[in-house]
């Protein structure tokens, strides 16, 4: 008989380029909300947290894009700044949104140097009309 385990899901998305918490607006129905949030920083320690208290193997980190652009280190360096902070996170995987914005090859290069694979259906290679990713990933533990 198989024993029952619980898998943790942490899951990212539109970080838009925020290496350091900041000020956002949110609306609460006729009124406005303003909150300091984000910052890889702060991702990074709540994910290891979340690991400490639920074992490594049982949680299932992703980044579901809006990744690479948003802010001025991130446009400025044509994503660069974004690299090492998000090999902190100990990712499991990656989709893209608008991280192509600085063109395939630069994508292509950005992703080569993470430790997650980036993950992508329906991108393909112009001249081969190959896959430009890793359509899917299977992470066993």
């Amino acid at each position: 008989m198989k024993t029952k385990r619980e898998l943790t899901i942490l899951q990212m998305n539109d970080t838009h380029g925020y290496l350091n918490a900041h000020q956002e607006l949110f609306r609460m129905g006729d009124r406005c909300l303003h909150r300091v949030v984000g910052g890889y920083a702060k991702l990074s320690g709540l994910f290891k947290q979340v690991r400490a208290e639920r074992g490594r193997d049982a949680v299932l980190a992703l980044d579901n894009g809006d990744t690479l652009h948003g802010t001025f280190p991130a446009v400025y360096s044509r994503g660069e700044a974004l690299i090492e902070p998000l090999k902190q996170l100990a990712l499991d995987a990656w989709t893209m949104h608008w991280d192509i914005v600085y063109g395939p090859d630069r994508l292509q290069e950005l992703a080569g140097q993470l430790d997650h694979p980036l993950l992508a259906l329906n991108g393909y290679h112009a001249e081969s009309d190959r896959p430009a990713f890793q359509p899917s990933t299977v992470i066993e533990r």
